[in-house]
């Protein structure tokens, strides 16, 4: 590896870093999609409070969970390819070396960016399983809420929002971590495809949050609840 190898790898930990703190930190963070979706988690348990039946709210967060586990075993397999990717590696460089680009790397410098790229999918995979079971203890304490209109429901509803929005923020880390997971794939053509792809990818992230269609639909429907009397 080279110098510009460490530069970029350097990049892109600020790179991520710096996303994770403009979404979840920055004086703008109450404007992104992740905050709007807060408001929208909160007010789905107030009025799960109200409810004498709360079926739908229980199959919603057996949804949540199976989606959880869906990455996570997802992000598992990738470890285990990463694994397939050392004991190929004589065959996948040789790969690059005969192909149009004629692209020569070193075996070193190979296994380092294979070993990043399973560190990222066991970072994600670890965030998945903790998520899971964030929204495991969110279906419990949603058992736990006493039923509409006694004492103690909606600060019981409460508390569960706040362990609901807590498993979100744990998905949220895991999925951030599989999308710049293909700006380390690009690391293994050069240090400047990579460089370029945590731009990329960082900057198609942030715009999501704080600039999408997604993002103003949330926004506007936590101005109306804003609104209720």
């Amino acid at each position: 590896m080279t110098w510009l190898d460490g530069g970029a790898l350097a990049f892109f930990l600020a790179a991520w870093w710096f996303l994770g703190w403009l979404i979840d930190m920055s004086p703008v963070h109450k404007r992104t999609l992740s905050a709007a979706m807060k408001a929208q988690r909160r007010e789905w348990m107030r009025q799960m409070a109200k409810r004498e039946v709360r079926l739908v709210d229980a199959n919603i967060i057996t949804g949540l969970q199976q989606a959880t586990s869906f990455f996570a075993s997802t992000a598992l397999l990738a470890v285990g390819a990463g694994f397939g990717l050392l004991t190929a590696a004589d065959t996948i460089i040789r790969a690059f070396e005969e192909s149009f680009v004629h692209l020569e790397i070193d075996r070193a410098a190979f296994y380092v960016k294979t070993a990043m790229l399973m560190g990222l999918y066991a970072y994600a995979f670890f965030k998945f399983g903790w998520a899971y079971r964030l929204f495991n203890y969110s279906a419990v304490m949603l058992a736990a809420t006493p039923e509409a209109g006694e004492p103690g429901a909606e600060e019981a509803a409460a508390a569960v929002a706040e362990m609901n929005i807590a498993a979100a923020g744990q998905f949220t880390h895991g999925l951030r971590a599989f999308f710049l997971a293909i700006a380390v794939l690009a690391w293994f053509i050069t240090w400047w495809a990579f460089a370029m792809a945590t731009v990329v990818i960082v900057f198609s992230l942030a715009n999501r949050q704080l600039n999408s269609t997604a993002r103003f639909v949330a926004h506007g429907a936590m101005a109306r609840l804003q609104d209720k009397p």
